[in-house]
């Protein structure tokens, strides 16, 4: 998983996460969700919540602004459109 899709899943969620809690739930190694963790902390595209070392906990609030998921704003657009909404 790149660091997008893992963002993406985190926002999705609204969880908050440690390497070792995200690592777990992706089935990645602790080492690649640490730097995953910390290109998200980082990047000015992901907006986050954080707390404080030791243990600290990740939270993605936004992706470039935009709070919902991609597959959350698909499904909008889907629903309107059979529902009489966008033409």
């Amino acid at each position: 998983m790149n660091t997008r899709e893992i963002a993406e899943h985190m926002l999705s969620t609204s969880n908050k996460y440690t390497a070792a809690s995200l690592a777990a739930e992706l089935e990645i190694t602790a080492r690649q969700a640490s730097g995953k963790l910390f290109n998200i902390r980082t990047s000015k595209k992901y907006q986050t919540e954080q707390s404080k070392l030791p243990n600290r906990t990740v939270q993605v609030t936004a992706i470039n602004g935009r709070k919902l998921t991609d597959s959350t704003m698909w499904k909008m657009v889907f629903f309107r459109m059979n529902h009489g909404g966008v033409q």
